[in-house]
């Protein structure tokens, strides 16, 4: 039985959510989080990332061996595509319709698709470093990507072209593992989790990233997820690790989320206030109070 939860992905404007983990784990709620059931899937590895653009009828999924898996009807059916490649894909991401997306993985590795996942085009990234996220802030054509030893990347031409932002870190060890990237309102203001520095921040589109001062040392993070029509944002990571800032990143407080476990994602829905949490030993928590309290799910 699969333990690890890796990634959840909540659908703006519904309740609808979707979470995937290890052993070919799909699950889908229709609350909000609060209540799971269990989606069988064509792959029994593990399972990084899933997206649903739109709303919700076309999502996709990958995973390791080059796996990426597409259901058309709301996550009740699945069906592999081809990549043609073999390597662990942990990160999916397609911005604007359900038809132009990304996925990327190890060994530097980003493809990407025109038409909905039938044929997807390799693209040259100039690193062979493991990508682990990217995110599109505001259409096709701007994204960044991020991995271990410092590597950031960022296209500004539909993934035709990545270059490295390697040398823009500033104050962190060049070998500093990025685990994720999150622009919360275009694609200006910027933040990096790291597995060993913090939290990174760039106002400028990634000329300049910086870590962001805490009063305390935090553990090893690997997700955020900000307001995109506030200062707000939260961050997990390791140990039951919950970070909250209310004011751009400049301020960072503990909450408690009742759990131990490593915690690898987070994603609020379009209100603010329901949001979701996955991690290790089968965690799944919900709040429906803008992240104040969490209380455990229910898997079916």
């Amino acid at each position: 039985m699969a333990n690890r939860i890796n990634s959840v992905f909540t659908i703006e404007d519904t309740l609808l959510a979707y979470a995937v983990g290890d052993s070919g784990l799909v699950l889908a709620s229709e609350d909000g989080g609060n209540t799971w059931r269990h989606i069988v899937v064509p792959h029994r590895g593990n399972l990084y990332t899933t997206c649903f653009p739109g709303h919700g009828t076309i999502g996709y999924a990958c995973g390791d061996s080059g796996t990426v898996i597409k259901t058309e009807d709301g996550g009740k059916t699945w069906r592999p595509l081809p990549t043609d490649v073999h390597i662990d894909l942990r990160v999916i991401k397609f911005r604007l319709s359900p038809q132009t997306g990304f996925v990327a993985g190890d060994a530097g590795t980003v493809l990407r698709t025109a038409d909905a996942g039938e044929t997807w085009v390799k693209l040259v990234t100039s690193t062979d470093q493991k990508i682990m996220d990217m995110d599109f802030p505001s259409d096709e054509m701007t994204g960044y990507a991020v991995g271990p030893n410092g590597t950031i990347l960022k296209t500004t031409t539909n993934g035709n072209i990545w270059f490295s932002q390697h040398g823009n870190l500033q104050g962190v060890m060049p070998s500093t593992n990025i685990t994720a990237v999150f622009f919360p309102n275009g694609d200006s203001v910027g933040f990096a989790t790291t597995a060993n520095a913090g939290i990174l921040f760039t106002p400028d589109g990634g000329e300049v990233w910086r870590p962001l001062q805490f009063g305390f040392a935090p553990p090893a993070l690997f997700s955020l997820d900000f307001r995109r029509d506030t200062m707000e944002g939260f961050v997990v990571g390791a140990q039951g690790t919950l970070l909250h800032t209310s004011d751009g990143g400049e301020t960072w407080e503990r909450l408690n989320v009742g759990t131990s476990a490593d915690l690898f994602s987070i994603r609020f829905f379009a209100d603010g206030r329901a949001g979701i949490i996955s991690g290790d030993e089968r965690t799944l928590l919900s709040t429906s109070d803008a992240g104040q309290t969490w209380t455990p799910s229910r898997i079916h």
